[in-house]
């Protein structure tokens, strides 16, 4: 018996010494520096402040105290700035792209050196797996809490199968910040990223998502059930809030990899609901149908750098002739 417990005791011994091994290895590698979301009551998840590297090409990402992809803490607009939001999912976040490489930063460059009138911030406050009921919560949400945008850019998500999540009440919503609050826990460990962020991603996510979650791979073949009234009814609130606060409203609908002509009903719904009430819209599906997607998505739906850098030159074209924002600066032809 004292042989059976020496042997038990050298196995544990080294069986903690190769996790602690591995775990301070693999930050040497970057992992265990992740963005942390941390619960909350209204919108489920929120990511917390800091500097931390992008799961995928570990890129840098900075999140401000506010809570957004930005470099600093906003305060009080300055006289002649504009401010501008994008709110979506992870796409809008800038998955596996740096702080200088999403399409709101895109967007800010080009507005800054473009027109002459105005001085611009754009601020992503996209959120990894918000489906668009979250995002538009987190819409109104900003636009409440006195962010005092000029103008909102609300975009197409792809997790669709999440819809539900905004609707959960009692038990069932407090179970979901349950579960928030220990993947924020266990998200602090180097090995978790990598074996679970990381390898099973890899392995085993990306090829059967298809299956745990119906239309994220495939945005026009998605089976879930859609509550399109309900998706527009939310549209028009925020639109309403918008009016009231003086916020302009830009609606943009992402593409997914390989999506040529055929829409998400959320996505034609968005066409639909900007035509019916006047509002901008881009159309990122329509604008790269004719384009070579290899260099445009760095997976199924996560935009590439090149990807950002051309969807924010859509925006730009479509935002630089909102209420006068724009006065050019540049020789004419520049930009167009």
């Amino acid at each position: 018996m004292p042989g059976k417990r020496s042997l038990f005791t050298r196995v544990l011994f080294w069986a903690l010494a190769v996790m602690v091994a591995s775990e301070l290895g693999l930050r040497l590698f970057g992992y265990g520096n992740y963005v942390i979301y941390r619960p909350d009551q209204r919108l489920l998840w929120v990511p917390s402040p800091g500097h931390n590297l992008t799961i995928v090409n570990h890129k840098p990402i900075t999140i401000s105290p506010d809570g957004f992809r930005y470099r600093e803490k906003l305060g009080p607009k300055k006289a002649g700035q504009v401010r501008i939001f994008a709110f979506g999912d992870s796409s809008t976040m800038g998955w596996g792209v740096d702080n200088d490489s999403n399409y709101s930063a895109d967007l800010e460059r080009l507005l800054n050196s473009r027109c002459s009138n105005h001085a611009f911030q754009v601020v992503s406050a996209g959120v990894n797996a918000y489906p668009n009921s979250i995002v538009i919560e987190r819409t109104q949400k900003v636009i409440e809490d006195g962010f005092q945008p000029d103008l909102v850019i609300v975009a197409y998500s792809f997790n669709t199968n999440l819809e539900g999540f905004a609707d959960l009440q009692g038990s069932a919503r407090q179970k979901l910040l349950r579960q928030v609050k220990l993947k924020a826990l266990v998200r602090k460990s180097a090995i978790y990223d990598f074996l679970i962020e990381g390898v099973f991603r890899e392995l085993v996510y990306y090829r059967v998502r298809h299956l745990l979650v119906a239309g994220s791979l495939d945005t026009t073949n998605a089976n879930e059930v859609l509550d399109l009234a309900k998706f527009q009814s939310r549209l028009s609130d925020t639109l309403q809030l918008c009016q009231s606060r003086n916020t302009q409203m830009v609606l943009l609908v992402l593409a997914s990899e390989g999506q040529k002509a055929e829409l998400h009903p959320f996505q034609k719904a968005m066409i639909e609901f900007a035509q019916a009430h006047k509002l901008p819209v881009v159309d990122m599906v329509e604008s790269w149908k004719s384009k070579d997607h290899a260099s445009l998505f760095m997976d199924h739906a996560h935009p590439s750098s090149e990807g950002h850098e051309l969807i924010a030159e859509q925006l730009f074209s479509t935002i630089r002739g909102v209420d006068s924002y724009c006065s050019s600066s540049a020789p004419q032809g520049q930009g167009e």
